[in-house]
């Protein structure tokens, strides 16, 4: 079902005028460009401040590529100045594709470690940086989508439609007289969603892609994830990030109109399991928003050449570290230039795995290689949730129950603990199977963490930046501008209650499947049994360090936008909720764990 189609069927989009780019509130400042072609030349900046050319770089300016139904669309192209043709690196957005330059980064403290003299400044928001991929013998092509900025046509807010211009796209770019004929595809978040839509489409020039922290389930990994609904995210992005010149997708009063799931948001699910190309992709654990559906998208992807990374940083940054330039540059030459270079040697799975605690101590275990992920030899441990607040590896006979309030994001949680009596390492999904009530409404938002406790019982949390790069003085702990933005608590799970049902047939044991298609109410005092999903996680943990279980009414916010964007959240709690635990009731937390292999 494309894009168009909806407009035939049973779910009509809901459209809204674009803010248009001259929009004095744009987040990027808009940069009025005419067709060129030019050369910059060693030395030439963007901007002061911001990192020179080393090479002469070819630069095309407002290049259009015609898609299928008529609709232009406009790109910039960087290529080195070479006669031999060289493969092209696409990055595909509705983020601006020049000198826009996503400024959000100027309203986080210590730009995430990431100065302005770190990029050109001609980069796409989230995608490769020109002035780093042209000397290493890449075109970087930057491509405003449909209906952004000065590109004709309605604004899709992802979905089928992305990916049949993403097809275009690449074929387009892979005709060009300057392309050695093979295209992949480069950057994190709305750039990396578009791989995936576009690689189901299967442009033959496509030849690998790198989807770097994507979701693949628009429904369930973002917009309303465990049925809660997240209108004020979207409205954040697509108010103050996007503009264009006729009509984009309202994405938050399609929520607002169908609450549950249905063919609208089935468009927008990246079914993966017929790819074969090979796939480099990159998942961490402090996003709020990609975690669970990367690992989703490259573990259903049929591909026999697929590598996963899980790196310990702010997803931002690790696009621009070096060491990790250099090894997706190592798979692009691989796959773009069929140079033979030992890639296939690379572990499948790389997992870096976080220690916790200040900058000043040891930081986390990066690059652990391991055979698959999940990880084949996981121990899957359920720990039961007892009275006085413990977990332990056997329930008790007796019927206990606690009750927290979930009245007001202050409210305090209920908390369950487990002290590990040696060295425990936690690595992938986890699940809560908790038996719950409700005897002040017919419905609960239930939202599960996990926390880390050091040896003294001190709730810790992971920076997120290399500790080097923030400046002395600063406290993670208590600076809440800096915990806002670069700190990771814990992995977290959600689930309304009257969207319990679950699909068995496409559920694992650690992920049930939520169709969310129908609401189940619950009357005030009745019991119910909840399996929620918990993101994936990279834990060490050494004897005397504890794991805290918390359940609350409201989100335990890991994500790297500032936090008052999610505790805006819609929200139906009223009064207190109950855990029942104990006889009868099999509350438990089921953890991953694995045994680190030999250094």
């Amino acid at each position: 079902m494309t894009g168009p189609n909806l407009e035939l069927g049973s779910f009509p989009i809901p459209w809204v005028p674009t803010n248009r780019p001259e929009d004095e509130t744009n987040t990027y400042p808009y940069r009025k460009q005419t067709r060129n072609t030019r050369k910059l030349p060693v030395g030439w900046k963007f901007a002061e401040g911001r990192r020179p050319f080393h090479e002469e770089v070819i630069f095309d300016e407002v290049v259009e590529i015609p898609l299928r139904d008529g609709v232009k669309i406009y790109c910039d192209i960087f290529r080195p100045v070479t006669d031999t043709k060289v493969p092209a690196i696409l990055a595909v957005s509705p983020y601006g594709k020049n000198g826009h330059g996503f400024r959000i980064f100027d309203n986080i403290p210590f730009r995430l470690g990431l100065p302005e003299s770190a990029t050109s400044g001609l980069e796409k928001f989230e995608g490769p940086d020109p002035v780093e991929w042209c000397p290493r013998g890449y075109a970087i092509v930057n491509v405003d989508i449909r209906g952004t900025w000065d590109s004709e046509g309605d604004l899709y807010i992802e979905g089928s439609q992305m990916g049949l211009d993403g097809y275009d796209t690449v074929e387009f770019i892979a005709a060009q007289h300057w392309c050695n004929g093979a295209v992949s595809m480069c950057g994190n978040s709305w750039l990396a969603t578009e791989q995936w839509a576009t690689a189901i489409e299967k442009p033959p020039s496509l030849k690998c892609i790198a989807p770097w922290e994507a979701f693949t389930d628009k429904y369930r990994d973002l917009i309303c994830r465990g049925g809660v609904p997240k209108t004020n995210f979207a409205s954040f992005i697509f108010n103050k990030t996007i503009r264009g010149r006729n009509r984009r997708e309202d994405i938050g009063r399609a929520l607002a109109k169908w609450p549950l799931f249905n063919g609208y948001w089935a468009d927008k699910v990246y079914d993966t399991s017929d790819l074969t190309i090979p796939i480099y992709a990159l998942a961490s654990y402090s996003s709020g928003n990609h975690g669970s559906g990367t690992v989703r998208g490259w573990k259903g992807a049929a591909s026999k050449d697929k590598w996963i990374r899980f790196h310990p940083t702010q997803e931002w940054y690790d696009l621009y570290t070096p060491r990790y330039i250099d090894d997706l540059q190592r798979f692009f030459d691989r796959y773009l230039k069929g140079i033979d270079n030992g890639w296939e040697r690379t572990p499948k799975a790389r997992v870096s795995i976080l220690t916790y605690g200040n900058r000043f101590e040891p930081g986390p275990i990066w690059d652990v290689p391991f055979s698959d992920y999940p990880i084949p030899s996981t121990e899957y441990r359920k720990l039961y949730l007892r009275d006085s607040g413990q977990l332990a590896i056997s329930p008790q006979a007796n019927e206990g129950s606690v009750t927290h309030n979930v009245d007001g994001y202050h409210a305090k949680p209920s908390e369950f603990v487990l002290v590990f009596d040696k060295t425990t390492t936690l690595v992938g999904h986890s699940k809560a199977e908790l038996w719950m009530s409700c005897g002040d409404k017919d419905d609960m938002d239930v939202y599960v963490s996990i926390r880390k406790l050091s040896k003294s019982g001190i709730v810790l949390e992971h920076v997120n930046v290399p500790w080097e790069s923030l400046p002395e003085g600063v406290n993670t702990q208590n600076d809440v501008p800096m915990a806002q933005t670069v700190k990771y608590t814990g992995p977290t799970g959600i689930l309304r209650a009257s969207h319990r049902a679950e699909a068995p047939e496409l559920s694992t044991h650690l992920i049930p499947y939520h169709p969310h298609d129908k609401e189940e109410k619950i009357p005030p005092g009745n019991v119910v049994k909840l399996g929620i999903s918990l993101w994936p996680m990279g834990i060490y943990f050494e004897a005397g360090e504890g794991l805290l279980f918390r359940v609350q009414g409201f989100i335990d916010t890991s994500s790297d936008f500032p936090s008052h964007i999610d505790k805006k959240l819609d929200n139906l709690n009223e009064g207190r909720h109950t855990i029942h635990f104990g006889g009868k009731y099999d509350s438990t937390i089921i953890v991953p764990v694995i045994t680190l292999p030999a250094q």
